[in-house]
């Protein structure tokens, strides 16, 4: 009885078409800053251009918009596209932007959010001004009783002196003894080596790490400086900071 109803069941159902099986990627793997770009030529965020890179899994085309304004248009091919548009303003203040992506890709569209958080810091000189003199005296005077028996008197200036000496040797932090030259002919510890070596390779790969967060933290948020002109000619480092993240 259970057989016949299996057959049943698969008779009545209908039937799946070649190639309709599997549901289609989307048509985007991720949209991001093009740090290396920006960083690379600054020159472009100070014209209010902006460098994006569109990872795209198949051919469409795209339009960018803000507001019904046209920023940028173009085709994606499979795989990274450099895409950069241009907005007035887009370095002159902080600021929120949102911009739409549509996608046609054959007949059907598709839409991206994209919103980017600009963040402007207030102008400071290209150079320090000089730094601050110390000035005045400082007297040291001393007396037995009532009596002055020593007097010394020294510039605030020469009390600010910078002496050296010879380092002092580093401190193994296993055995708290300090590091020193083996004398000649003295055997050296195969197990002090590899510790050594071990924490080494460490090092290295936690500094492989943090440079590997801190670029994929890149194509999210970048953070540069733009150099401008005041209205004095005096050159001016602005600080600024771009975000972008996509819906």
């Amino acid at each position: 009885m259970a057989s016949l109803l299996l057959a049943v069941l698969l008779l009545s159902a209908p039937a799946i078409p070649p190639g309709d099986s599997a549901i289609p990627l989307p048509l985007l793997r991720s949209i991001e800053l093009d740090a290396e770009i920006l960083l690379a030529d600054p020159a472009l965020l100070a014209a209010d251009t902006l460098a994006l890179v569109v990872t795209s899994r198949r051919e469409a085309y795209y339009k960018l918009s803000e507001r019904g304004e046209v920023l940028a248009t173009g085709r994606f091919l499979p795989g990274p596209n450099s895409l950069r548009f241009s907005r007035p303003g887009l370095s002159a203040s902080s600021q929120s932007l949102f911009l739409v992506l549509d996608l046609l890709e054959g007949d059907s569209q598709v839409e991206k959010f994209i919103r980017l958080q600009v963040t402007v810091a207030g102008p400071a000189p290209d150079e320090a001004g000089p730094a601050a003199v110390l000035s005045g005296n400082f007297s040291l005077e001393m007396y037995h009783g009532e009596n002055l028996i020593g007097f010394r008197k020294k510039r605030m200036q020469d009390l600010v002196t910078l002496t050296t000496g010879p380092a002092a040797p580093a401190v193994d932090p296993l055995s708290g003894a300090s590091f020193r030259p083996q004398p000649s002919g003295q055997s050296v510890s195969v197990l002090g080596v590899a510790m050594a070596l071990a924490r080494h390779l460490a090092k290295k790969q936690a500094e492989k790490k943090v440079s590997a967060q801190a670029a994929e933290m890149s194509k999210r948020r970048l953070e540069t400086v733009l150099v401008r002109t005041g209205p004095d000619g005096a050159k001016l480092r602005v600080p600024i900071v771009i975000e972008i993240k996509t819906e």
